[in-house]
């Protein structure tokens, strides 16, 4: 075998293991939570550090917390608020919380500012309520909501201690 053919035999069996690779999968795309959109993703130690006040968190499974702007006004320690993504049997639900400050809070004919405790529809599957310390709390799903509904899921964080 000539010296030739022994370079192209070598190069033909350089090609073969080259061709011969696995095929490199794209990474599957992890969806993005609701929480994401809402405000900076922390540890719960670090987020209760940057709000002034101690935060209702539900029973259930916690997925994410995050700081979330304020109400309105300075974004202020004492006026962030904070959320809560967790799961409810198979819904991911997103629980957020603010110091209500000075703001009256109405949605429709319903001011939830003076009647604590009662979750109001604020949008379709979207509740919120006041609780007796002066937060106000939102609750919505991210995707479906529970089969209880979210009034039901609103009315079941308030019995266990969402309106304290």
């Amino acid at each position: 075998m000539t010296r030739r053919a022994r370079t192209i035999g070598a190069a033909l069996l350089v090609l073969a293991a080259c061709a011969h690779r696995t095929p490199q999968t794209a990474p599957t795309a992890v969806p993005t939570m609701l929480i994401d959109s809402r405000g900076i993703v922390m540890p719960l130690r670090e987020a209760v550090g940057k709000i002034g006040f101690r935060p209702y968190l539900p029973r259930d499974p916690v997925l994410a917390i995050a700081v979330i702007p304020p109400l309105g006004g300075a974004d202020t320690t004492a006026s962030r608020g904070i959320a809560v993504e967790y799961l409810s049997g198979r819904a991911h639900l997103v629980l957020s919380e603010w110091p209500r400050g000075s703001f009256d809070l109405s949605f429709g004919r319903k001011d939830i500012t003076f009647d604590p405790c009662t979750p109001v529809a604020y949008a379709p599957n979207e509740y919120a309520w006041t609780t007796r310390t002066g937060l106000a709390m939102t609750l919505q799903p991210d995707g479906e909501p529970p089969a209880s509904g979210i009034l039901g899921e609103a009315r079941r964080l308030i019995a266990l201690g969402a309106c304290r």
